[in-house]
Formats: structure tokens, sequence, C-alpha cells
């Protein structure tokens, strides 16, 4: 994880207040998010903004019929059921029928060896005027041995260059979270280039979507 970029959720929102349109929001109970979260300590971030905190990885599924950009947040709980350290928000684009995994840091970005477990709310759920100008495309998985490997097409639509947030996620045989890797793309605009990214040992299955974009 980097530092934060500017989230497309943010500009939409921005250029709603600029239309005077107003925005438009899901009803937040037809975002499911799933029981098989799975709680990490492990480094977080990259070169100077590198530290070792607790984060879960839990996957959200977009029930409605519209796309929507769908903000996580919560808090790591201790055994005793009381909040061992905040959860910064995260936002993603899910499409309509469509699942992500979210990756949600503890706030101070902090190890939490009292955590034992995780309480997980839907922040919010905003549809913006525009969808997202990049997606992927042409989605493979493979058997490498004992992992799976995804490859696919990142593609920009827009009419300039974009800085894309490329995230792969792998699941076990059980559908529990395993990693979240990420990778910053230089795209071209209008034109796609071969993303790819290898699950860990006893991953079953995987997939690739776009996270946050700067143009």
């Amino acid at each position: 994880m980097r530092a934060p970029w500017l989230v497309l959720a943010a500009a939409a929102l921005s250029g709603a207040c600029h239309r005077r349109e107003p925005a438009k929001t899901l009803d937040l109970d037809l975002i499911r998010v799933s029981g098989d979260a799975r709680m990490r300590t492990d480094t977080v971030g990259d070169g100077a903004f590198q530290d070792t905190a607790t984060f879960v990885l839990a996957d959200a599924e977009n029930r409605a019929a519209e796309g929507a950009y769908v903000t996580l947040g919560g808090a790591l709980v201790d055994a005793a059921g009381a909040d061992a350290g905040t959860l910064k928000p995260q936002s993603l684009w899910i499409p309509a029928g469509a699942s992500r995994t979210f990756a949600l840091v503890d706030e101070a970005r902090k190890p939490r060896p009292a955590a034992k477990t995780a309480r997980i709310e839907v922040r919010g759920a905003l549809v913006p005027l525009d969808p997202p100008r990049a997606h992927i495309e042409e989605l493979h998985s493979y058997v490498d041995r004992d992992r799976i490997i995804v490859q696919a097409y990142l593609v920009n639509d827009a009419d300039r260059p974009g800085q894309i947030v490329v995230i792969g996620a792998f699941h076990d045989a059980g559908g529990r979270p395993m990693t979240r890797p990420f990778e910053l793309v230089e795209i071209a605009a209008r034109t796609r280039q071969v993303v790819r990214f290898v699950g860990p040992s006893e991953s079953k299955r995987g997939t690739i979507f776009v996270g946050d974009a700067v143009y």
C-alpha cells in the first residue's frame, strides 16, 4: 500500500457538485460484507511510507443493479469485545453484482497484538455520474503447481494518460482472502496493456481489478 491517491469517487462527487446535481447513493443493505475476513500483521506501504501494521482483508459484494464506489471502515476488536484499533476507511469501485477485496489498515499503522477479530461496517455507496474510465478485460487464471496466476488487460478509455492502481486478490479453498498485491501502472490514453499477479501457495482463486486512479 502506498500514500493515498486521488480517488475517482471523490472526483465523481466533486463533479456532481459542480454540475449542481445531487449525488446518488445506494441503500447500504445492498452491500454485503463476507464473514470470511482475514486479519494479518505485516509490512504495509513502500519506501519512506513503509510500516508494520495490522490490517484486515475483507470481501464486499454489490447486490444492486448499478455500480458504486463502496466505502468500508470499522475497528479491530480484542478478546473482551473492546475496540483495539480503528481501521482506516477504504473506497473501491464495485460493479453491479460483483465483489471486491478490501485491505483495511489500522489507522495508526501499528501492530495490534491484542486484536482477535474485526468489526467491519459499510460507510457509503456512491453512484458516480460517470463510471471509471479504466477497467479490466480478458481476465484469465492459470494453475501453477500449488498456486494461481492471473493475467488480464488493463484498459484506459480516457483521452489522457493515467496512473492506475491495479489490484490482485487471491482466495484459499474455503473462499477466504489470502493476499491482495497491487501495482501502480502508468498507461497511455486510449490503450491497454497486460497486467499479471502470482498468488501465494495454496491459493485456489484469483482476480484483478482497478483501484485508485490519477489522470
